[in-house]
């Protein structure tokens, strides 16, 4: 009898070593339940300023945010106007021209701001030192162009130097194309570095001087006050970038 039980107690044990193990079924609790979905942004959430996403463009928002945004630059900034025709371009120079007595040069000329570099100066402490001095200013270089490498690479000849350097204040630019869409052509600001046959280097750029704009008869050449010290700011600062390399100093 006793060996009976002792076999039946042996039988057991073993089925209970070598039955297969159940898997334990894992009940989710409270703690480990799934978190909502973070509600979608409004429009005005997804406008707002938010510098800490980086660059974004309007293209990218909801459709309804970019209806609000679009509908209010429709009534903030200016629309492209429609192309000058050629032959009137051709007519109004004829009159400048006859007006003023100036030259084509001339009207280069009258519409650049330059500066020669002081002698003793070389080409990179130039660009050297409007470049520290363009920092100094909060003016942030986006380009360089090797002009002269592209002049030497197709013509195969010994060129003289010239590299045009491209500076920018990007919000105040905006500003500029909210006024006149048409002032894209004019940005970045564009510095020359320009050797002359002489050996002698000329800074040239485009005249950022506004203040004749103050005895401007049409109502549409005349600057908001915080626009106008903004070109005015533009122009002080292209104007101490263009003195430090012409100095060599910063």
């Amino acid at each position: 009898m006793c060996l009976y039980r002792y076999f039946i107690y042996v039988l057991l044990g073993a089925t209970f070593i070598f039955a297969p193990a159940r898997a334990q079924e894992v009940v989710p609790t409270a703690d480990a339940a799934t978190p909502a979905q973070a509600a979608p942004k409004s429009p005005e959430e997804e406008l707002a300023p938010q510098p800490e996403l980086g660059p974004r463009l309007l293209t990218d928002m909801s459709a309804e945010a970019q209806r609000i945004q679009r509908a209010r630059l429709m009534s903030s900034t200016t629309r492209p106007m429609a192309p000058v025709p050629s032959e009137t371009k051709k007519r109004l120079y004829d009159q400048m021209t006859q007006v003023t007595g100036m030259s084509m040069k001339e009207m280069f000329n009258f519409m650049t701001a330059k500066k020669k570099v002081k002698e003793g100066i070389s080409f990179d402490d130039v660009i050297e030192s409007m470049d520290i001095k363009a920092n100094e200013v909060n003016f942030k270089k986006v380009g360089h162009n090797l002009f002269w490498k592209d002049v030497g690479a197709t013509s195969g000849v010994p060129t003289l130097r010239v590299e045009i350097l491209h500076y920018c204040d990007a919000v105040v630019g905006r500003k500029m194309l909210d006024f006149a869409p048409e002032f894209a052509s004019f940005i970045p600001c564009r510095i020359v570095v320009m050797e002359d046959a002489d050996g002698s280097i000329w800074l040239m750029t485009l005249d950022w001087d506004v203040s004749w704009l103050a005895q401007a008869w049409n109502p549409d050449s005349k600057l908001g006050d915080e626009l106008k010290a903004d070109a005015l700011r533009i122009r002080d600062a292209i104007t101490a970038i263009m003195d430090s390399g012409a100095s060599g100093e910063w």
